[in-house]
């Protein structure tokens, strides 16, 4: 392979940036973050490890590259960072694993897709430019450390190393003058915690090089460690106990999946409150319970009283109703101390569902109570322009700039549930809004959670006639389409109906007649 030259003005040390994505695994709190560059953050430390692909024509760099793509992996949080270089693509997956043993660690394979060897250098550097990250650098064999700690386990020796300080300048000037050293044990100090270094691996066609990034001592050989493939498809497992939904949009599909996986990651730490709202929406009734108890203690308390009684409208769990009358009557008494009106209101709105679960704790004069200061909920919003702007506005891996962790991905969820279905007092308004690119085109929902018991229902098209089939796995309550057809209402528990003619915009792409009826046969969600 010809020399390749390294020009420095390209290596400035990856700043965390908004909209990097989490990684971690549903049991463990430890967590780290991609950015939109492939350069990995550990949770609570202050280096990254950054990828260069040194190909036939010069050094690629990510922070500076054009050609660069990211995407999620099956909507799971494995992140794919594809640079393009001479001959086809090098191929970046980060995402986080669990070893045979329990080990918790973050993975970073590199595969090189393109058609023409390259040399990968590995890179560990201080995370904030210019500010203190890495006091001592030491290579031990298969072995990385930072300040004493062992920080990525390689899968052998690298073939050469770089290592670099604050005083004697950056490792990209030393890889670029050829600096780089055989393979052999090598340490670096600065006293100023501008240590770095790079560890550079020739990388054939075809071949992939995967090493681990451990959150402690507990070595995991990388060969032991799941693949990409492997952790995205435990990821899907784990999606699939939500309520099915299915639609003719292919980003909001994207952006159900891609949420869906989030909240589960977010749920166990201090959430926003939309969190166990979309969680109990999508039917993570005990990931939801979780999420409620992990709210912090600043959350609003209109939030927090909905957040309460939505899970107790969708689980009618009496025992967790007992556990959190202690929850509810500290969000009560907070409402009480607000001073902002449109706060009261909102938390007023909540106070119906959460005298029904005070009443069903026992609590009964604590209920009266909440119910005399209840007030109906309001009007709901059409959620199409929301869902819009989220869908705009999103990353390629489905975060959001400033984002809370799981705050968008939940709004996402919410939005697209008020399009599916809405609890009304005396039943369900099935599809109550509509996109005018959905007309036309069939869509679906199996298992979703409702006040009234588990919706299944579809809409297929006979021309301009919407038909609907649907099963409630509850009581018999008033259905109605108010958005496909106004006129139309059954009390039946399950059935199907051809409504009445909706206008359908013309388009290339849409096929019109008739289409075959799906029958809808409610789904239990894997509880494994």
């Amino acid at each position: 392979m010809a020399p390749v030259r390294l020009r420095s003005r390209f290596h400035r040390p990856s700043e965390p940036r908004d909209g990097g994505t989490l990684l971690g695994n549903l049991d463990s709190a430890t967590r780290a973050t991609v950015d939109p560059t492939g350069s990995v953050h550990m949770g609570g430390q202050a280096w990254s490890l950054d990828w260069w692909v040194g190909a036939e024509d010069r050094w690629h760099v990510p922070t500076r590259e054009v050609a660069l793509r990211q995407a999620l992996v099956g909507g799971a949080p494995v992140v794919e960072t594809r640079l393009r270089v001479p001959g086809g693509d090098a191929v970046h997956r980060a995402y986080a694993a669990r070893g045979p043993a329990g080990e918790d660690v973050v993975v970073v394979e590199v595969e090189n897709a393109s058609t023409r060897p390259f040399a990968l250098a590995l890179v560990l550097r201080p995370a904030v430019p210019g500010e203190p990250g890495i006091d001592e650098l030491e290579v031990r064999g298969r072995h990385v450390r930072v300040d004493g700690a062992l920080a990525v386990v390689l899968p052998s020796p690298p073939g050469r190393v770089a290592l670099a300080d604050g005083a004697t300048g950056d490792v990209a000037e030393v890889v670029r003058t050829g600096g780089a050293g055989p393979a052999g044990d090598a340490a670096v100090r600065c006293r100023d915690g501008l240590a770095n270094g790079a560890l550079l691996f020739p990388l054939a066609h075809t071949a992939s090089l995967r090493v681990v990034l451990p959150w402690a001592d507990d070595v995991l050989p990388p060969e032991r460690a799941p693949g990409s493939a492997q952790v995205a498809s435990g990821w899907a497992t784990h999606a699939r106990r939500a309520a099915r939904v299915e639609v003719p949009d292919r980003r909001v599909r994207e952006a159900l999946t891609a949420s869906t996986t989030s909240l589960l990651l977010v749920a166990s730490a201090p959430p926003t409150p939309a969190v166990p709202l979309a969680l109990d929406a999508l039917g993570f009734a005990e990931e939801a319970a979780v999420a409620i108890a992990a709210l912090a203690d600043d959350a609003p308390p209109s939030l927090g009283l909905r957040a309460l009684g939505r899970h107790w409208d969708l689980t009618h769990d009496a025992g967790w109703a007992r556990a959190s009358v202690s929850s509810a009557a500290t969000l009560v008494a907070a409402l009480g101390r607000t001073r902002d009106p449109d706060e009261v209101a909102r938390g007023r709105a909540a106070l119906g569902s959460v005298a029904d679960l005070l009443a069903a704790a026992g609590e009964g004069r604590a209920a009266s109570d909440a119910r005399a200061l209840a007030q109906p909920s309001s009007v709901p919003t059409d959620p199409r322009a929301e869902l819009d702007q989220l869908l705009a506005s999103a990353s390629p891996t489905w975060t959001w700039p400033r984002d809370h962790p799981g705050r968008s991905g939940a709004a996402v969820v919410l939005a697209l549930r008020d399009l599916l279905v809405l609890d009304e007092p005396d039943g369900l308004a099935l599809s109550p809004f509509v996109p005018e690119a959905w007309l036309g085109r069939g869509w679906e929902v199996h298992d979703l959670p409702t006040a009234h018991g588990g919706l299944s229902f579809a809409v297929r098209w006979h021309g301009e006639r919407p038909a609907l089939l649907w099963d409630l796995d509850g009581s018999a309550v008033r259905l109605r389409a108010p958005a496909l057809d106004p006129s139309w209402a059954s009390a039946d528990r399950r059935g199907e109906a051809l409504l009445a003619p909706v206008p359908v915009p013309e388009r290339p792409a849409v096929r019109r007649g008739l289409t075959i009826p799906v029958t809808i046969e409610p789904m239990p969600r894997d509880r494994s």
